[in-house]
């Protein structure tokens, strides 16, 4: 099993213009990719960056991201009952470059916002802060949101290479505590003592870049605080992890078996030692396929419930019992 290191301090070394690969214990460096000495329209046509954001709390289940692709932009966020998997809102929007950005990112300084007249979204912390700020106003769905990073356990961030000429820097953070409000269907929701996930990614992925990836966070059936981030291609193994309480544990790269016909069907994920072994639930999905000439995406994320064991070194087996979450199904031609 690896280890997780201290971040370097750059993600690529400036003399040599080469990337610092691998899986490390606390938060990325500014992701700057100026000494990969890429060409403009390289960079237009490969520069993409993005954030999510998931929110759970007793009653609801919250995703939201923003996504630049410097061509494009766009936004989404849907909301879940967890007591019935009745959606209660999902919402998107789309367009040039300019309505949107993903800046600053992972810590300190990060900004990113869309705006598209009235529908509008953005994930924010100043300098000197020590909290995001969350905002979403897409019609019917109305979020305001606070993740606080004081007492939550550190994140996991990666630096990979999955394929010669492509980059990606992603970091994850799990089981941030929250404060704030959400409006959708006409009821609100009270999201104290909720608690959250971001992830953030950055990089030249390949022009085909296809993944399965999955988020969990809440308590094991013992009552111990829970996160899992597993993924099946792109980054690979480099971003799989659990946590428990303040702990990290590195796990191999994800199996995700499900039916592409079918995403609302049960899903198996599993890493190849067992070590995770999950059946997921499917309550409600946000999906997208878009086919826009040279550019298309087939995307579904599914909200529900992970059930099964997390064999972790050095302690007792957990055991997860209606753990709140998402998997996802990616293929990108972008």
């Amino acid at each position: 099993m690896r280890r997780l290191l201290p971040p370097p301090e750059s993600v690529i070394d400036p003399a040599r213009g080469t990337p610092a690969l691998g899986s490390y214990r606390g938060p990325l460096p500014p992701v700057d990719l100026a000494p990969l000495r890429r060409g403009t329209l390289f960079r237009l046509a490969r520069h993409k960056r993005w954030t999510w954001v998931g929110i759970v709390s007793d009653e609801v289940f919250l995703g939201l991201a923003i996504v630049d692709l410097s061509y494009a932009a766009s936004t989404f966020a849907f909301a879940v009952e967890r007591s019935s998997g009745r959606r209660l809102s999902d919402r998107s929007a789309l367009g040039p470059g300019f309505l949107g950005s993903v800046n600053g990112f992972p810590e300190e300084g990060a900004e990113a916002r869309f705006t598209l007249g009235r529908r509008r979204a953005a994930v924010v912390r100043p300098a000197g802060a020590t909290a995001w700020t969350v905002h979403a106003e897409l019609d019917d769905l109305l979020l305001e949101a606070r993740l606080e990073s004081t007492g939550a356990p550190p994140p996991l961030s990666a630096i990979a290479e999955p394929r010669p000429g492509a980059i990606a820097a992603t970091q994850k953070r799990a089981l941030l505590p929250v404060t704030g409000t959400l409006r959708a269907a006409g009821r609100t929701f009270d999201l104290d003592r909720a608690e959250a996930g971001i992830d953030y990614s950055h990089g030249y992925p390949p022009r085909h870049t296809v993944w399965n990836w999955c988020f969990a966070l809440g308590r094991a059936r013992s009552g111990e605080r829970v996160a899992l981030n597993l993924v099946q291609g792109f980054v690979g193994e480099a971003e799989c992890v659990a946590w428990v309480g303040d702990v990290l544990y590195p796990l191999p790269e994800g199996r995700f078996t499900h039916d592409l016909r079918r995403p609302l069907a049960p899903w198996r994920v599993r890493t190849g030692d067992d070590a995770a072994n999950l059946e997921f639930a499917p309550q409600a999905m946000h999906r997208e396929d878009r086919r826009l000439g040279v550019i298309s995406s087939r995307f579904a994320q599914v909200a529900g419930h992970f059930h099964g064991t997390l064999a972790l070194p050095g302690r007792p087996p957990l055991e997860l019992d209606g753990v709140p979450g998402v998997v996802e199904d990616q293929d990108m031609l972008w």
